[in-house]
């Protein structure tokens, strides 16, 4: 009776052992498995931010196409203008040199 309280012990003992180290092997996975998530999260976050940057410059490049096209036009539409104005200003001129000299002849 006496060894099968001793082999009851033992295993109890032994059992125990187990245990801890299951626990033990058990933390340190859980430990791996957060270390790996956090390192995808932060990868993850990385290339997030990444790709937010290519976008934003994708769209300032497609911005400043639009600004220099419209732009262009306004140059475009503007020098037109000014010709017109002194073609308008020549025509004025002439004819008001016209009317000065069918007055003064």
């Amino acid at each position: 009776m006496e060894n099968v309280v001793k082999q009851v012990r033992k295993t109890e003992k032994d059992a125990g052992s187990i245990v801890q180290e299951a626990e033990g092997k058990k933390e340190k996975i859980v430990e791996q498995a957060k270390e790996e998530a956090s390192e995808i999260v932060e990868e993850a976050e990385k290339d997030a931010e990444k790709e937010k940057l290519k976008r934003m410059n994708e769209f300032k490049d497609e911005v400043n196409e639009e600004r220099e096209e419209i732009v262009g036009i306004g140059r475009e539409e503007a020098e037109e203008l000014r010709e017109k104005a002194s073609k308008n200003f020549e025509n004025a001129e002439n004819f008001l040199k016209e009317r000065f000299e069918k007055e003064f002849q």
